[in-house]
């Protein structure tokens, strides 16, 4: 699965937080094509640069929820 940018290249907590982005769109994949999400790759297609960039670590299932679940609610 590639994720198509128009913008410029992410590095750094940058690139960690659009990989958020990234992991839920994989996870989403995965679902609606009946996948084992670790039969599911992902990376940023950045256009105007024509780089490719594969997240080391994409967050899986779990590790998203759990992250989901530390997000504050507000009253």
């Amino acid at each position: 699965m590639v994720d198509w940018k128009t913008g410029k290249v992410k590095d750094g907590e940058d690139l960690a937080n659009a990989a958020i982005q990234l992991a839920m769109y994989r996870l989403a994949y995965a679902k609606l094509a009946n996948l084992p999400i670790e039969n599911v790759s992902a990376a940023f297609h950045y256009v105007a640069d024509n780089q490719t960039i594969r997240v080391a670590d994409v967050l899986d299932e779990p590790s998203l929820i759990d992250l989901i679940t530390k997000i504050p609610l507000e009253v």
